[in-house]
């Protein structure tokens, strides 16, 4: 049936992460594979009995979709957003976890356009960028996504 490797590499991390639709009985099962490249990978399914095709084709697209833009590759080498469709798509803006600042050097940093701020809830992390009529959302790994 289906099936895709896809892989992330950057600094010290080196994972990978497979999924694949397979058949089982009168339906459709989606297994996955993850973990550091060149280790025993831990396995799982999302679909806890089987299910017709169109859903496990969901199930399966999703899977990709959310490691795509968390920037795994199908390429073996690893490296994210070269020659995909991603490279289009960086936003030349790179979040990074928020460091401790001096009370007296808070109202200069609140005033100066070159930072920014977000605070931390519980649900999907995006910086969001608004341009005139456009806002996009700018994920943790510098890409523009829905």
């Amino acid at each position: 049936m289906e099936q895709i490797t896809l892989y992330y590499r950057q600094g010290s991390s080196d994972k990978i992460y497979q999924a694949s639709i397979e058949p089982k009985g009168d339906g459709y099962v989606v297994h996955f594979a993850f973990g550091r490249r060149g280790t025993t990978l831990q396995t799982g399914t999302k679909t806890t009995s089987p299910v017709d095709y169109a859903q496990a084709k969901g199930f399966y697209d999703r899977l990709v979709r959310e490691k795509t833009t968390k920037g795994y590759t199908p390429g073996v080498d690893g490296t994210p957003y070269l020659q995909t469709a991603k490279a289009q798509h960086v936003s030349g803006l790179l979040p990074q976890l928020l460091n401790p600042v001096e009370e007296s050097d808070i109202e200069r940093l609140i005033a100066d356009p070159a930072f920014a701020l977000q605070e931390k809830l519980d649900g999907r992390h995006l910086l969001l960028r608004k341009d005139r009529d456009s806002v996009s959302g700018i994920n943790r790994l510098s890409l523009e996504v829905d």
